[in-house]
């Protein structure tokens, strides 16, 4: 049985933005609602933090998520101030990466993008950010196996192959955003 204090936390990482949002729109269908969600380095899984629907109006809500990160504090509330005056609220709380936005409003058809472009152009970010991951992690890995050789410690080498295999994991990601990319034309 639910309480009204009761809490949700779900550490989880996705590499498709829109099963994200029907995940979302399943744990609200479930009686949760979501609260606030962060990750410690906009790599990793991210924690979302949910509590119980408190009145049957929330179950309404629609959830979008868009991909940007900001240089500057005044871009990012200029940004979060454009979705807010089109019935948009954000439970984003940082300016980088992903940001999670939430309507109430059953007239908005659910969609924070006027048109295809902008999807597109949000997944395009996406493989951006992935192949800067992606060359870091190579470059990194070199550095470490030109140690190992250097100093003939395994660690280094240890450390390389972990670096390899976390570019393994973008490389994947990277695909499935430019196939949802491609999708998108």
């Amino acid at each position: 049985m639910l309480t009204p204090n009761s809490i949700k936390k779900i550490n989880k990482k996705f590499s498709s933005f829109t099963e994200e949002e029907h995940w979302l729109q399943q744990m609200l269908l479930e009686g949760w609602i979501l609260k606030t969600y962060n990750s410690e380095d906009d790599v990793s899984e991210y924690t979302y933090r949910f509590e119980p629907i408190h009145n049957e109006e929330q179950k309404n809500r629609i959830y979008k998520i868009d991909f940007r990160s900001f240089n500057r504090k005044k871009d990012y509330l200029e940004f979060c101030e454009i979705f807010e005056d089109a019935g948009w609220t954000s439970l984003s709380n940082h300016w980088m990466s992903k940001h999670i936005f939430y309507t109430d409003d059953p007239q908005s058809h659910g969609m924070i993008f006027s048109d295809i472009e902008s999807y597109r152009e949000r997944e395009k970010r996406k493989m951006n950010d992935n192949l800067l991951f992606i060359c870091l992690s190579i470059i990194a890995s070199a550095i470490l196996f030109v140690l190992y050789i250097t100093f003939e410690r395994s660690s280094f080498m240890g450390v390389s192959l972990l670096s390899l295999a976390y570019c393994g994991k973008h490389v994947i990601d990277y695909y499935k955003h430019r196939k949802m990319y491609k999708i998108l034309e």
